[in-house]
């Protein structure tokens, strides 16, 4: 039973709550303890949430699931965890994060109640609706960036903001074109704007998002930041998203962005070495080193 409890937590995807980090790795604050506690606190607040959410829409889409190849595996529609006691354990989580948002700020309590009721909405009616859908998911992300902003005592950036909006687009519109071609004409039995989503199309505004990831974190690192060799890191994301692009169009599994992304060492250790170059680099910086 409590494998499958686990299972339903799905903590494979809390690698998206990572992006919670943002915010304290560009304001150089990561070697702050107290402000380091923060992120990591509201990081397992989002966790809480987010399985929550996936709680939340595993009961919502049971039936789908249940006609799903992959999905009937999960262990609501499998019927290894029955509904009761995923409300239980939903409610549990939700009061849990809650009370650990409230314990640090109230903006990262707003931001949490916002994020949750954005992810109702799109559990209920949003999903269904063409683009959209989407959009949706990537204010998912905004919103982990901004708790990350709340968490560290600054404001998210501008340029933090756009790379993290057309990353999650990319991804979002990315998982989408494999959910249609894994499913092929039975899309649409799954959820129903599958059928309204055409290859051409999805691969369009992926190649758009990818561009606009690249090209503005690109500017950023010659423009929104005075750190010398900064630069040097843009290798490693440009690196990273054509590597995912490629798992992308190779896979045929109908996989999600984080098992795509937990499948492939060479993915896991590009995101490593960037975050560790980041820190050193910015680091550095405070100490003159470059002076």
């Amino acid at each position: 039973m409590i494998k499958y409890i686990i299972k339903l937590l799905r903590p494979n995807q809390w690698i998206k709550n990572l992006f919670i980090f943002g915010p304290i790795i560009f304001s150089n604050k990561f070697l702050n303890i107290d402000i380091l506690k923060n992120n990591i606190l509201t990081f397992v607040a989002f966790c809480f949430i987010s399985s929550t959410v996936y709680i939340m829409n595993d009961i919502v889409d049971v039936e789908n699931d249940r006609k799903h190849p992959n999905k009937c595996k999960r262990p609501i529609a499998s019927g290894k965890v029955s509904i009761p006691v995923a409300i239980l354990i939903g409610i549990i989580l939700c009061v849990t994060s809650l009370a650990i948002a409230f314990s640090l700020k109230f903006s990262i309590l707003f931001i949490i109640i916002v994020y949750l009721i954005n992810n109702i909405f799109y559990s209920f009616k949003i999903k269904n609706l063409v683009i959209i859908d989407v959009f949706s998911i990537a204010l998912g992300f905004i919103f982990r960036v901004l708790a990350g902003s709340f968490a560290t005592g600054v404001l998210a950036s501008d340029w933090i903001i756009l790379c993290t909006l057309f990353l999650s687009l990319f991804l979002g519109f990315g998982k989408r074109r494999n959910e249609v071609i894994f499913l092929g004409e039975n899309a649409s039995t799954h959820r129903k704007n599958l059928s309204k989503y055409n290859l051409e199309f999805l691969d369009k505004v992926i190649n758009i998002s990818l561009t606009c990831t690249i090209v503005f974190y690109s500017i950023y690192c010659i423009l929104g930041t005075s750190i010398r060799f900064f630069i040097f890191t843009d290798i490693l994301v440009i690196w990273g998203t054509i590597r995912y692009y490629y798992l992308m169009y190779s896979s045929s599994e109908g996989e999600s962005p984080t098992d795509l992304v937990l499948k492939d060492k060479q993915l896991i250790y590009l995101i490593l070495i960037w975050g560790i170059f980041c820190i050193i680099l910015l680091n550095l910086n405070n100490y003159n080193f470059y002076y």
